[in-house]
């Protein structure tokens, strides 16, 4: 017996003597009334949607139901307290939205590591240095976050030396692995002053940070200041919760430390 393309309903062939014509005829009617019947039930009827950019939405288990379309510039938004389980909603803003954690900024003085804590849930994390100094000359300044002092810190860029006289060792290109973050180095006068950022992101995640940073101190009628731009990684997986500003040489007794994050 021969069978329709699409459906394999039951037909005669065409040399067949067909005995029963009224048997075979009520057979393939019931084939396609089954078959009309079936996927009658499983289509989604076109009066379902009213207007250009309407959806169709799972409501339950075999349950459909409209979602109108959103106004202009709106994007669709899982909301489990909607009957579609779906909404319009407007976009949310766009770019970093920056705050200073340490209201007025902080004072470095009296100690020789200055910590901003209580970060949480902060993606970019930018540190200011204005106009720092140490009690003592020749002190460099650094960055650690979490208190972690082990060589997680991978570091990459130029270093600039400002001496008395021109010296091959003044400029060099570095990449390195440290306890710290190096941001500069204070000048053989405890007066100078070290004056730089470092903005890290990644904070709020556990994938290794990401950070850029630069910094020079002054040198006034002494030398040997150091300055320096780089970027890196900083190998942990934990979320960054606080920030350190660290003096090698004597306590801070100068200067404003500013700690912005954004989520």
């Amino acid at each position: 017996m021969a069978t329709t393309t699409n459906y394999s309903w039951t037909t005669p062939d065409d040399t067949a003597l067909v005995k029963d014509g009224a048997a075979a005829i009520r057979s393939l009617g019931t084939a396609i009334d089954t078959t009309v019947f079936n996927n009658a039930g499983a289509a989604v009827a076109k009066a379902t949607v009213d207007a250009k950019g309407d959806l169709i939405a799972g409501t339950a288990d075999n349950t459909i139901a409209r979602l109108a379309v959103g106004a202009d510039n709106t994007v669709l938004t899982a909301d489990s307290n909607e009957a579609t389980g779906l909404k319009w909603a407007a976009a949310s803003a766009g770019g970093a939205n920056w705050s200073l954690l340490n209201a007025g900024g902080t004072t470095l003085t009296g100690a020789d590591t200055i910590t901003i804590s209580g970060i949480s849930n902060k993606d970019k994390i930018m540190i200011l240095i204005k106009t720092g100094s140490s009690a003592s000359a020749s002190s460099y300044f650094s960055v650690r976050v979490n208190g972690l002092s082990t060589n997680i810190y991978n570091q990459f860029g130029p270093e600039i030396k400002f001496l008395s006289a021109y010296a091959a060792s003044n400029g060099s290109a570095f990449g390195f692995t440290d306890n710290k973050i190096q941001l500069a180095k204070m000048s053989a006068s405890a007066s100078d002053t070290i004056s730089g950022y470092c903005s890290i992101t990644g904070c709020a995640t556990s994938g290794h940070k990401v950070f850029q940073s630069s910094a020079g101190g002054t040198t006034d009628a002494a030398n040997s200041s150091e300055a320096n731009t780089k970027g890196g990684w900083i190998e942990t997986t934990a979320a960054i919760t606080s920030v350190s500003l660290i003096s090698s040489v004597g306590n801070f007794d100068a200067g404003t430390l500013y700690v912005y994050a954004s989520a």
